[in-house]
């Protein structure tokens, strides 16, 4: 156990790192800090971009690659791993080899160790290698997306191709369309799930989605203000058979970006079980396995969206993590307390946690102009941007209904609907006050200023936390539940530590 805590302590430390050559060096000198090793390095495979980081990492042809084992393994002075990287220990003829793979089990890189004993050294550290790799690789992964992440105009905009590496990590089939009809770009997952060889083909195609006229319709719906709901329809495969799909999309300017979960297995499952329902309990577990399998599917599906929506707003960085963070933190507190009349239950942190990531899910439907302006909203513009609550409740509470029972959109939908409410009354959309706004909503005002306050935006530095501290003093029993803010402050430096660990690494600067 000590072990795995060792771990632990050593990711939440390249996790405060913002370069790639200091996260990868912590993980070297973890490494060459275990006893018995001599040396440690780490390699990946050469046709990885990596872009400003692509010096830091030796480079090992995938063809050289091919020839090492999947798994750990002790390799000898013969194996194809290139000399030159350990010109100190010429007198250890052995290389203990821990691979990492990338999202399509191919290896794509591995630890190296020279150890005095290695058959010794890999018996006791096989799990935590197998960790350290697993984390190399998403460190790897990680310098990847920043490396295609700006433009060359230097903006930071939300190109295809990042869109397709972000989408690829959550592995769910992608798309960009121009509005001319025309596939921009598909990921990987889109084109092995329906079966077409590349995006040439697919545009080849003259009807990929069928119920055309539905999908317009749906297109249209993602400009007006009631947000946007999944669609239900359907897609034709290259090999000419039809898939059932659930369709999110959203406007990305001009362009129209989706994200497909194929639900043809649970409208299949669905049919041939509703035969057969009646007085058979085995089939109806069945069916509501499945149905549990289609609601974790569709929540991947929302999460990936209300990520992508924070990426779009390119000030907030690390700000969806914080805010669950801080939400968790205050509920599990209250939970401790139980300072209200009616109780609150031991898994509603968990639930908040969850739930927080998409407060700010109404922003998808929020103009560029108005979201990215780099100073102060006019009052027309502020009343847009103010709508991003009610737009934010729309699509969760559609979503919501479509399941047909309470989820964790339920909490979701409260809260994106009412964080901005103040409990004495002045907030919007609604001028709720006091136990009128939801204790989820009033938590996560709490987070959400907190936040707002200590992040940089265009039109203002960031503040320190202790002014945050002293604002959302002054604010106690007006903007904030005044038992909610006790509990923040005596939380404060548990906020200060959220805040260091997750910061704006990833905003550009350009």
């Amino acid at each position: 156990m000590g072990q795995l805590d060792d771990i632990a302590e050593l990711f939440e430390g390249i996790d405060r790192q913002v370069e790639f050559k200091n996260r990868i060096d912590a993980v070297i000198d973890w490494l060459e800090a275990r006893p018995g090793v001599a040396t440690a390095r780490i390699v990946c495979r050469d046709q990885i971009p990596l872009g400003a980081a692509d010096g830091e990492i030796p480079r090992i042809s995938n063809a050289h690659l091919s020839l090492l084992p999947r798994e750990t393994a002790i390799v000898n002075g013969k194996s194809p791993i290139p000399r030159h990287l350990f010109p100190e220990t010429a007198n250890m003829p052995v290389t203990i080899y821990t691979p990492f793979k990338d999202r399509y089990g191919e290896v794509s890189g591995a630890l190296l160790v020279k150890a005095a004993s290695p058959k010794s050294f890999v018996r006791k550290h096989d799990t935590e290698l197998r960790i350290l790799a697993s984390k190399t690789r998403d460190l790897v992964d990680i310098a990847g997306l920043r490396a295609a992440g700006p433009s060359p105009s230097g903006g930071g905009d939300l190109t295809p191709l990042v869109i397709g590496k972000l989408m690829d990590l959550v592995r769910l089939p992608a798309y960009v369309l121009s509005s001319s009809g025309e596939f921009l770009f598909v990921n990987e997952r889109f084109l092995d799930q329906f079966s077409y060889a590349d995006l040439e083909e697919l545009n080849t195609r003259p009807e990929v989605f069928i119920r055309q006229s539905d999908w317009s319709d749906q297109l249209r719906r993602l400009t007006s203000e009631s947000g946007f709901t999944p669609l239900a329809t359907k897609i034709r495969t290259g090999n000419d058979r039809v898939r059932s799909v659930y369709d999110y999309s959203l406007l990305m300017g001009k362009d129209i970006l989706g994200v497909l979960v194929d639900v043809s297995d649970f409208v299949q499952m669905n049919e041939r079980l509703q035969d057969a329902l009646e007085g058979q309990t085995r089939l109806n577990e069945q069916l509501s396995s499945a149905t549990g399998m289609l609601q974790k599917t569709q929540a991947t599906a929302m999460k990936s969206l209300a990520k992508l929506a924070e990426y779009r707003d390119k000030e907030t960085g690390g700000h969806l993590q914080r805010i669950c963070e801080y939400m968790k933190l205050v509920a599990i507190e209250l939970n401790r307390q139980q300072p209200f009349s009616f109780h609150i239950a031991n898994d509603y942190a968990d639930d908040i946690f969850l739930s927080g990531m998409l407060h700010d899910i109404g922003k998808v439907g929020v103009p560029d102009q108005i979201l990215l302006k780099p100073g102060p909203l006019a009052t027309g513009e502020w009343s847009v941007m103010q709508k991003h609550t009610t737009w934010g409740y729309s699509i969760l509470n559609q979503a919501d209904h479509e399941l047909g029972e309470q989820s964790f959109l339920t909490l979701a939908s409260r809260i994106a609907l009412h964080h901005h409410e103040w409990y004495n009354g002045d907030g919007y959309p609604h001028g709720l006050s006091r136990d009128a706004i939801p204790l989820s909503a009033r938590i996560g005002a709490v987070a959400d200023v907190y936040d707002a306050l200590t992040s940089k935006r265009p039109y203002k530095d960031a503040w320190s936390h202790d002014q945050a501290v002293s604002e959302i003093h002054k604010l106690r029993e007006k903007h904030f539940d005044p038992v909610i803010a006790d509990v923040f402050f005596g939380l404060e430096e548990r906020f200060r530590e959220v805040k260091s660990r997750f910061p704006d690494e990833l905003t550009p600067t350009g």
